[in-house]
């Protein structure tokens, strides 16, 4: 089955690096080979915010805060290759996308209708930093480097202050990227080095509390089942090896209850032991870029370099089948970013206004990719004919 392409934004000369979709409000932030960030609307696709005079070359990385700040603050995280991370905070009372605002873009660049202000610039890494991901409850930040290292930030109620609370570096190559538990303060971190680590708290000091090992190649990407309840978790992982793979956490030691949190009475050091569910249909010719697990189905999305885009469905625990796929998705082009997001009111009905979708439908998401060709696409997984 096909995917059905329902817009395309010619956003960027050079390419698109990262995307993220902010998890309640309609804003897709994208990082490229530009020195500036780019905000979008998700209802009418338009740009309303360019992030530009911080970094001094490409933005590799960006990530949106989840929990909005005392005064309904919205807070976006860069992370660029000069080795700095970039915090910026949305200014003023009127917003672009909430009045029915559009910017344009022309030779400059976005011309945004939004204020944006950085309010911190975190400087530490030795080299490139590769990816940056908020805590669920946005008490932590993680960067990580082509130094090989992960850091942990924590920062004060304005975002203003950050404190640098670890340095890990565990990991003996780049580090590609990292993923938090969607309710567990549980960092994971991808590897040049092939392997997975598992980074926790344990009585003031983080630590590495498991390594999953059995990706023949650089680990790209990784993120969490974000439906998982009870002390489950599960993260899906792939791969310059070409493998798309399921791991679950199968036992932890050290570890007081169900929402993992370490015990001061212990003598056990805190571990988790982590074990491959499943390896997904394979589909890929290349090394796979971008994976991404839905918020809101049992669903997976693929992407990489071989430019196909693959949907996957889980149909049991641990048994997935291929739901959809679209091949040259970016024409001749890489796939670096695929992630899914909820389908706010104009893209349910292709950019008509006011429309919304009925509650429970499987429609209500959509998957956005960017690639080499500087491009935005949006995708739907097109009901069967």
């Amino acid at each position: 089955m096909p995917l059905a392409q329902v817009h395309s934004i010619p956003a960027h000369v050079d390419r698109i690096w990262n995307l993220a979709a902010h998890p309640t409000l309609p804003l897709l932030a994208c990082a490229s080979s530009e020195t500036s960030a780019q905000v979008y609307s998700l209802n009418t696709y338009f740009p309303i915010a360019q992030l530009d005079g911080n970094h001094k070359r490409s933005i590799r990385s960006v990530a949106w805060k989840p929990k909005l700040g005392p005064s309904s603050e919205v807070v976006l995280a860069t992370a660029s290759f000069d080795g700095t991370v970039g915090v910026w905070i949305r200014d003023g009372d009127r917003y672009a996308d909430e009045a029915g605002d559009t910017g344009t873009v022309d030779d400059g660049g976005v011309v945004g209708l939004e204020d944006w202000e950085l309010v911190a610039s975190l400087e530490g890494h030795e080299n490139e930093v590769k990816s940056v991901d908020w805590s669920s409850e946005g008490t932590f930040l993680a960067s990580c480097s082509r130094d090989k290292s992960v850091w942990i930030w924590e920062a004060d109620e304005d975002n203003e202050e950050f404190e640098c609370l670890a340095v890990l570096q565990d990991h003996t190559q780049d580090v590609k990227h990292l993923a938090w538990h969607p309710s567990e303060n549980l960092l994971a971190s991808a590897s040049y080095d092939d392997t997975i680590r598992l980074w926790r708290e344990d009585e003031d000091d983080w630590v590495c509390s498991g390594e999953i090992v059995g990706h023949r190649s650089t680990v790209w990407c990784i993120d969490f089942d974000k439906r998982t309840k009870d002390g489950d978790a599960r993260l899906v992982s792939c791969s310059a090896d070409e493998t798309v793979r399921v791991w679950s956490r199968v036992s932890m030691t050290g570890l007081t209850d169900s929402r993992a949190i370490p015990s001061t009475f212990r003598s056990d050091p805190v571990s988790e032991n982590w074990e491959q569910e499943a390896i997904l249909p394979q589909r890929h010719s290349g090394p796979i870029y971008a994976v991404s697990w839905s918020p809101r189905s049992d669903r997976i999305v693929s992407a990489g370099a071989d430019g196909l885009l693959v949907v996957y469905k889980e149909v049991k625990r641990g048994e997935w089948i291929v739901e959809a796929e679209e091949e040259d998705a970016h024409s001749v082009f890489e796939i670096n970013s695929a992630i899914w997001s909820k389908k706010w009111k104009s893209s349910a009905t292709h950019g008509q206004e006011g429309a919304v979708m009925e509650k429970g439908e499987q429609e209500d998401e959509i998957i956005i990719s960017g690639g080499d060709d500087g491009n935005i696409n949006v995708w739907e997984v097109a009901p069967p004919k």
